[in-house]
């Protein structure tokens, strides 16, 4: 998603924390003492077969699981049976941190079955990031939030409005400054959007230098990479180079390829990827289960000359046509917003291109859109591959239907009714493996000693319900959430509980040589 602002100070965040008494957690809403789910098929996030068991749940950690646990005093008893225990998901890709002030609820992402959504995506973090995972600690949002640092965000710090080059020796030192303070904060590694401002203009050798910084926190690297669209593998290779160079793992964040003449390619590209594993890489992805992306217009063009015509028809040609463009951010005409490119210019008697142009003229580049760009056969090629991890690349209320169904749709669409993975080896890319990416040890799995963060679902029935004109209608089949030991959804109501915490990485100590 685009970086609309680069938050170098909290001016405004702390000027919201001045009312956050009336967002306080509401009384009552705290989960009872002592919770049992009883007779659910354990998925436990390892990637082992679902077992039939009992999980108790004491303050904030499972205290055991076992077969015919037997309710004890005061305990609160869940029936899951016929429903899959698994432990709550982990968004690996979140925009959630936008607007969580206003919506600290994080209904859109409770009732998918997310639990701990990773912020500071596409190099846009606070910064300094301790004051954001100060705010969470303070506001008590209902999911938990761990954070990159943006490299994007740094680079705006040090270079300010000129940084449409390449930065000095000095200026890398100076950012190198600020992503090891990121690091000693809790950020769990270092993000970038290089397809997007400051970072397009960033080389290699840069963002290698500041990969180098969260090498002894046991960080790692994520990239919304250079280009998504044509020269996709160049831009996938670039991130795997950085892992290769510096000695880190390193993460495609929502895998793509999104224009016609790369389309087919995921076999391909997957096959790099693996390639790179076999050499020692630690590389992975994230990945979402919609054919159509949301971001700014001026992603569809591979450079910023806006007035170019013949970019714009190439562009527009390879992605099947204006009609595959929809806007859904534009300020001088709101009518705009939910029509396609191809039907607005017809209504105001003009072509698309000059439409476009028109429109970036008037309101700059950074006009939302979605844009149908990608290829169900490579999205299907992504849930097979044991290498691509899930997220949303939502927010807690946007206009994409990713940020309020993404993980539903996985599990009813490409593991129910496509069987393209099985139900545990996609719940550990939802969950385990994912923790294991980000440094934590005591989350992602469902087992005794673990913080009690859990989803419980109906296999046979959850899905996504949202849609490009409808994006918010919320899933089915997600039935209860818990989060540090508190429902947050109760047989699908929303219980006002907020026991969402900051998660700062956990793991400080590099990795080994081998994966």
């Amino acid at each position: 998603m685009s970086m609309r602002t680069h938050r170098t100070t909290l001016v405004g965040a702390l000027a919201v924390l001045a009312g956050l008494t009336a967002l306080a957690p509401p009384a009552g809403a705290q989960s009872p003492e002592g919770l049992l789910i009883r007779g659910g098929d354990v998925v436990d996030g390892t990637g082992a077969p679902a077992r039939r068991a009992d999980v108790r749940i004491r303050g904030d950690s499972i205290v055991a699981i076992a077969p015919d646990l037997a309710p004890q005093p005061g305990e609160r008893v869940v029936e899951a049976a016929g429903l899959v225990v698994a432990p709550g998901f982990i968004d690996l890709h979140s925009h959630a941190d936008r607007s969580v002030e206003r919506l600290p609820l994080a209904e859109s992402q409770v009732r998918q079955g997310i639990t701990t959504a990773v912020v500071g995506q596409d190099g846009g973090s606070d910064i300094p990031l301790a004051d954001f995972f100060e705010r969470i600690e303070r506001l008590h949002p209902a999911i938990n939030y761990a954070s990159m640092i943006g490299h994007g965000s740094v680079r705006s710090a040090v270079l300010g409005g000129d940084y449409r080059r390449a930065a000095t020796p000095r200026e890398i030192e100076a950012m190198k400054v600020l992503v090891d303070r990121g690091m000693r904060d809790g950020a769990v590694g270092l993000s970038s959007g290089t397809e997007y401002d400051p970072g397009f203009f960033s080389t290699p050798q840069e963002i290698e230098a500041l990969a180098a910084v969260v090498k002894p926190y046991g960080g790692y690297y994520a990239s919304h990479v250079r280009d998504e669209e044509n020269n996709a593998l160049a831009a996938w290779k670039e991130v795997i180079d950085v892992g290769r160079h510096v000695g880190i793992p390193v993460h495609i964040s929502h895998i793509k390829l999104a224009s016609t003449p790369v389309w087919g390619q995921a076999t391909r590209g997957l096959e790099m990827i693996h390639a790179a594993q076999r050499d020692g890489v630690r590389v992975t992805a994230d990945w979402y289960p919609y054919t159509f992306w949301a971001s700014s217009i001026y992603v569809l063009i591979p450079d910023r000359d806006w007035q170019n015509r013949e970019t714009w028809k190439q562009a527009l040609e390879e992605i099947g046509g204006a009609q595959n463009v929809t806007i859904t951010g534009y300020d001088p005409d709101s009518s705009y917003n939910g029509r396609d490119v191809a039907e607005i210019a017809r209504s105001r008697g003009t072509d698309p291109i000059s439409l476009i142009i028109d429109m970036i003229r008037t309101a700059g580049p950074d006009i939302g859109i979605m844009a149908t760009a990608m290829n169900e056969a490579d999205l299907e090629a992504f849930a097979r591959d044991s290498s691509v991890l899930i997220s949303s690349d939502g927010s807690l209320a946007g206009a994409h239907p990713r940020g309020y169904g993404a993980f539903p749709r996985v599990l009813g669409t490409y593991v129910r009714e496509k069987a393209l993975a099985s139900l545990p080896a996609m719940i550990a890319r939802m969950t385990g493996r994912s923790a294991r990416l980000l440094g934590f040890t005591d989350r992602g799995v469902l087992a005794a000693g673990k913080k009690a963060d859990v989803v419980v679902f109906a296999p046979a029935i959850i899905a996504d319900r949202g849609t490009k004109t409808q994006p918010a209608l919320p899933p089915v089949g997600v039935r209860y959430v818990v989060v540090n030991g508190q429902l947050v959804l109760d047989d699908g109501r929303i219980t006002g509980a907020r026991p969402g915490l900051p998660l700062r990485r956990q793991n400080r100590q590099p990795y080994a040589a081998t994966p």
